[in-house]
């Protein structure tokens, strides 16, 4: 169910965000600027461009061409001296990578990507590597982790995502990825950031195969009568969702009318694609029942149901996508 692994390298694999932030603020005090109290929060996840602007917004003198190769070329000098390698993060990725293809979206330039993938050992185990600097939008918006999904070959709703701060939760939920995240002690998420999260971890080496939770499920865009839009699947008059896909869903192909309803061959592959939560619709005008034997069957399934009518239904099953692995059927009529 899950296709790639997508991790971020500042903060999770690399102690860097100190050394940044050290690094950054000698920099702007010696060029007679004056550093913020927000000023590093607001930094985390700004692509190389951004980055060297903002610096110029606190009183940086010179182009953010000039303050972006100085700094870079600081930060190359500090990894050279010593890399912050995060205790156990080498060992964590290449066990990872035995199981799934392994992408990485950083903050970083180019430049320190891969002298920290270098230092560590990693360069091989990682298929594809893509800095902010390289796309249009640093994080928070959803172009790094996009992209490397695309240049993986996979959907980015069937990829997890591995970040330490919230502009990269933000990202990567953005992005439609499930997200894992290892906050740094000294920047924990802010309170959005965290809504967004499937499971947060205290240490990189806690992340193993079997904590990678399962794809997000995709999530509704649009619905109206007779119509409605989901991420990755398009346009359709009915759906079957469930963790990192779906399809559309003809609500007669069990042989069922709207009585008795939903059976239980309607809900058994939902459970087969890892739902342990499932919503299911009743139609607009809670005309489509569900059979008594359908909601014993999930009981017995050990999973969580909730019928409701359409609106209340999405709104649900979109709440619960953001962080639970859940199943639905959606039917946008009756």
């Amino acid at each position: 169910m899950v296709d790639a692994v997508v991790f971020d390298l500042d903060g999770v694999l690399v102690d860097s965000e100190p050394v940044w932030e050290r690094v950054r603020r000698r920099y702007v005090d010696a060029s007679g600027g004056r550093w913020q109290p927000d000023t590093q929060r607001r930094l985390m996840g700004m692509n190389t461009g951004e980055w060297a602007r903002y610096l110029g917004e606190l009183g940086v003198p010179g182009s953010a061409e000039q303050v972006a190769t100085d700094v870079i070329d600081l930060m190359a000098r500090e990894y050279q001296t010593h890399l912050p390698v995060i205790d156990g993060a080498p060992e964590v990725v290449r066990r990872l990578a035995r199981h799934w293809p392994l992408g990485l979206a950083s903050s970083s330039p180019r430049k320190l990507i891969d002298v920290a993938l270098d230092a560590m050992g990693l360069t091989d185990q990682f298929r594809v590597t893509l800095s902010t600097e390289e796309v249009a939008r640093g994080k928070p918006a959803p172009d790094a982790y996009l992209g490397v999904a695309q240049r993986l070959g996979v959907s980015a709703g069937r990829c997890v995502a591995v970040e330490d701060s919230s502009n990269g939760v933000r990202s990567a939920a953005a992005a439609g990825m499930r997200v894992v995240a290892i906050p740094h002690g000294s920047y924990p998420l802010d309170p959005d950031a965290e809504q967004l999260v499937a499971v947060v971890l205290p240490h990189v080496t806690d992340l193993t195969e079997r904590s990678v939770p399962p794809a997000r499920s995709p999530r509704i865009q649009e619905i109206s009568w007779g119509r409605m839009t989901v991420d990755g699947l398009g346009e359709g008059k009915d759906f079957k969702l469930y963790p990192g896909g779906g399809r559309s869903w003809d609500w007669t192909e069990t042989g069922t009318r709207h009585e008795p309803g939903i059976q239980p061959a309607d809900v058994e592959e939902l459970l087969d694609n890892g739902a342990t939560r499932v919503v299911l619709s009743e139609g607009f005008d809670g005309r489509l029942r569900v059979d008594p034997a359908t909601l014993r069957f999930l009981q017995e399934r050990a999973a969580e149901v909730h019928v409701a009518r359409t609106g209340e239904a999405v709104e649900l099953y979109n709440t619960l996508a953001v962080r639970e692995p859940v199943g639905g059927l959606f039917h946008s009529t009756c």
